[in-house]
């Protein structure tokens, strides 16, 4: 069989590049050892070419990346604008904002990609066949691709955060798991009133929060209402106009003033949750299940509270529907080749490498026999490397082996359900699986002239938005009969324009896998 032949099938296949019956593919990009310069920072860590995943990948393909910037440089952003400025762009450039390097590409800083793909890179080009909703991530609003991005594998788990609820209080004052919304409001209202924790004072906090936007991705969005821009059908509205905005508010603000709500919920910051929790004092929270899971085996909570057991529940039923608000993104940053590239080509089929079957298991799991083996069913499983570090978790030691590292990839979903924790896991598919979770509104992509505009009137629209509801929630200003002149003040600021330009935008998305 032909390499061309082996690579004509991997294309229809989609990721089944490396093993096709017992053959050994060639992943071969160049004849002589090659080097592209990248510039890439993730979470503070520059990109170093010593990590086992690259260095695999350069056995593989004679493609070595080596990092544009200093190690001493951790700010993404600083580095960039620092490229750009100097005039010296590397190869390759990998960031968090995707935007950034769209609006480069459109002043001719960076290479369109689509005939590129088409021509040399039959894995990313199966891919966004078999998923167009992916290829429409990467469309810019002039049409073309100017970055893959770092992919969620989105279509395996959208699920992030839930609703956590403390059973051993539930337990001890004979109640069920709250069901409905009323459910939920009797159920705080117990845990203020009834001393759960039976220390004789009525120091319990019924719902608390790690973060200052708890209404507008938790409370608020349990109800289904939406803090800013969305979809309904094709149609794009704006949330805060909208009647289900008007009756969360409402509900919102009346929990805060009956003292339901943790009265610095503005201000307690993010180790909101470790006090209330590690003091006996939360009852029910919305946050991440993987973190949160991880109290209920913490030894030293234990052994002040013996019963301690945090759970996360079904969001509680509203209108007949349950609402998850807080999902994955589809993506995450992402890379591309810079106009000052040597070798487009040969750039672009390293690219494709990390779509075929090698790179796929290599940027998720690392190097077999190293970070993971299989087992007799092929399934795959972290070694005791990964799983029984002294003084690590798992994802620290993945990540200092360079997987997961934002490049132009697609994450596998059992890699994470591999380290992580099996009652988040169980928890995150049950949201998962139940259709509670809220679809975010996609990344939509704006011209040059669109920005500009959405820009200005964002900020003003986030800023107004955010000042008003924290008024409302913490009594300050009456909810009711100050609501219409705050809807005023948005059309003021130029909402409806806002709602124009997300609408084309959200038109050209939904064009854009054509």
């Amino acid at each position: 069989m032909t390499k061309k032949i082996v690579y004509m099938l991997a294309a229809l296949g989609m990721l089944q590049v490396s093993a096709l019956g017992n053959e050994k593919v060639d992943y071969k990009i160049t004849k002589k050892p090659t080097e592209f310069s990248i510039l890439a920072i993730q979470n503070g860590k520059v990109y170093n070419e010593e990590w086992s995943v690259f260095k695999e990948a350069f056995k593989d393909t004679n493609v070595k990346l080596k990092s544009a910037s200093s190690k001493n440089l951790t700010d993404e952003m600083q580095a960039f604008n620092l490229a750009i400025s100097s005039g010296k762009l590397p190869d390759i450039i990998s960031l968090m904002y995707p935007d950034k390097l769209e609006s480069l590409g459109m002043e001719g800083g960076m290479i369109p990609l689509n005939e590129l793909i088409d021509k040399h890179a039959p894995n990313i080009k199966a891919f966004f066949e078999k998923y167009p909703r992916y290829k429409m991530d990467a469309v810019a609003a002039d049409g073309n691709i100017y970055f893959i991005p770092d992919y969620y594998d989105w279509y395996a788990m959208k699920s992030a955060q839930g609703v956590f609820i403390r059973q051993d209080w539930l337990d001890k004052l004979g109640l069920k798991q709250p069901q409905t919304m009323e459910e939920f409001y009797q159920v705080m209202k117990a845990f203020k009133e009834k001393d759960p924790n039976g220390n004789g004072i009525a120091d319990e906090i019924p719902y608390f929060d790690r973060t200052a936007e708890f209404g507008d991705k938790e409370l608020l969005g349990l109800f289904g209402a939406q803090f800013g821009f969305y979809v309904d059908g094709n149609k794009v509205l704006y949330g805060p106009e909208q009647p289900r905005f008007k009756e969360a508010m409402k509900e919102v603000v009346k929990w805060y003033k009956e003292g339901l709500i943790d009265p610095e919920i503005f201000t307690r910051g993010f180790q909101g949750r470790d006090y209330m929790l590690r003091n006996d004092l939360g009852g029910m929270t919305f946050d991440w299940f993987a973190s949160t899971a991880a109290y209920n085996t913490d030894k030293e909570l234990l052994a002040k509270n013996k019963d301690f057991k945090f759970v996360a529940i079904a969001p509680p039923e509203y209108k007949g529907k349950r609402y998850a608000p807080d999902a994955r993104t589809t993506y995450l940053g992402g890379w591309g080749i810079t106009a000052s590239a040597k070798d487009p080509v040969a750039i672009v089929k390293y690219f494709d490498y990390w779509f075929s079957q090698k790179g796929y298991e290599l940027s998720n799991w690392g190097v077999e026999g190293d970070t993971f083996k299989k087992d007799e069913n092929g399934k795959k499983y972290f070694t005791d490397k990964v799983m029984k570090a002294k003084g690590k978790n798992p994802l620290q030691v993945l990540r200092e082996e360079g997987v997961q590292f934002r490049i132009g990839a697609l994450q596998d979903y059992e890699y994470e359900k591999a380290w992580g924790n099996p009652q988040a896991n169980e928890w995150a598919e049950m949201y998962m699986k139940n259709g509670y979770v809220v679809d975010p509104m996609p990344t939509l992509k704006y011209t040059p002239e669109e920005n500009k505009k959405l820009q200005k009137i964002n900020s003003q629209l986030e800023m107004a938005l955010k000042e008003q509801s924290q008024k409302w929630i913490l009594g300050a200003e009456d909810f009711d009969s100050t609501y219409d002149s705050f809807i005023k003040r948005l059309n003021d600021i130029g909402v409806n324009e806002a709602i124009e330009i997300n609408q084309k935008a959200y038109d050209r998305f939904i064009n854009s896998s054509k």
